[in-house]
């Protein structure tokens, strides 16, 4: 009687938390009034808040919530597994049920604090640029810009490196320069952290997240220091609601390249000249090649750096991970996957009027 009880439980809780994934889902798509509420007032209101709260706290909410799931969800792996092997069948159909409850509920939780941006309409738009078919020639005139970029800035990168805490500040007074010629990049309540698994990052190739239901932007803070600010940039472009990696990316350099400190600037310019010049290399080596050997020394002694670093952690993790990720991508409108990233250029190119 009381598995049968249980088992009711969980199809209502199943039932409500679906309806409440397509009514918001549709409240989003449908981009009318009420998806502007979520936008600007509710999403607004909790991002804020979140940062406010969790922002005070010196380490990773977040990481703690996530580590508790992981030894939750391990626990009910086990008992799932002890009860199909006693064959108390009812009960294992119960706790499946009680599974995908709590999943679906997640999901709608991730929708209402932050996912729901992956839905909306590119927020770069709003921001004034529009994106356009571009030919070699226009590609090979970006990475002929992002060539001087890093070679002007550069010299910095010999200096002493940025401390975290010195570098989350400088990030978020970065955008909020930014925000006086765009409104809509200001950014309250810093709440940016060193991610508690960044040895384990490495594995998986990530260099920063975003928790969503705690809106603290993670930073992994081993790798290379001539990597770091731009990251930091690009995981509070999320927290501000810009989602698709491209956008991200876009926002992050924005804000970057802007910068006074040249650690910034560098940092912002290396990463876009990494991906512009692989997607030239794609069209016409040649040329790629021609630019590459433009780049100053020190440039192409961070890119052997870069390839250094992650050949430590190369293996089948970083592949598994790289698939799921591309995946996760692609369920959340990011039809490019994981080479949403690289995307990035169609906004270069019209920031620099190519």
């Amino acid at each position: 009687m009381e598995t049968r009880v249980q088992l009711r439980k969980h199809v209502i809780s199943i039932a409500i938390s679906i309806t409440g994934i397509l009514l918001l889902t549709w409240i989003i798509a449908a981009d009318g009034w009420l998806a502007e509420l979520y936008f600007h007032r509710w999403y607004e209101f909790i991002s804020t808040l979140l940062r406010n709260i969790f922002g005070r706290v010196p380490f990773s909410i977040g990481d703690v919530i996530y580590s508790v799931w992981v030894v939750i969800g391990i626990i009910f792996l086990l008992r799932t597994l002890w009860v199909l092997i006693r064959g108390r069948w009812k009960e294992l159909l119960a706790m499946a049920l009680k599974g995908v409850s709590s999943l679906l509920w997640l999901y709608f939780i991730f929708l209402l604090f932050w996912g729901g941006h992956y839905h909306r309409t590119t927020m770069v738009a709003h921001l004034g640029f529009k994106t356009k078919d571009y030919t070699t020639a226009d590609l090979y005139l970006l990475t002929d810009t992002l060539v001087k970029l890093v070679n002007r800035d550069r010299a910095v990168m010999d200096t002493k490196p940025l401390g975290k805490e010195e570098m989350f500040k400088m990030a978020a007074k970065g955008y909020n320069n930014l925000a006086k010629s765009a409104p809509t990049l200001v950014y309250r309540h810093t709440s940016v952290k060193s991610s508690m698994f960044n040895k384990y990052l490495n594995y998986l190739g990530v260099t920063g997240y975003l928790n969503p239901f705690t809106n603290e932007a993670q930073v992994n803070t081993t790798v290379p220091a001539f990597q770091q600010p731009f990251v930091t940039c690009h995981e509070i472009a999320h927290q501000l609601g810009f989602a698709p990696e491209e956008d991200a990316n876009f926002v992050g350099y924005l804000a970057a390249s802007r910068m006074e400190d040249g650690r910034f600037r560098y940092a912002a310019n290396f990463d876009m000249l990494l991906y512009s010049i692989r997607r030239l290399g794609r069209r016409n080596s040649y040329l790629a090649r021609v630019l590459w050997d433009k780049t100053a020394p020190g440039v192409r002694e961070d890119v052997r750096k870069l390839i250094k670093f992650y050949e430590q952690y190369e293996g089948p993790v970083d592949d598994y991970s790289a698939v799921l990720y591309d995946q996760y991508l692609k369920a959340n409108r990011q039809k490019h996957g994981i080479r949403s990233y690289s995307e990035v250029i169609g906004w270069l190119m019209a920031y620099y009027r190519i």
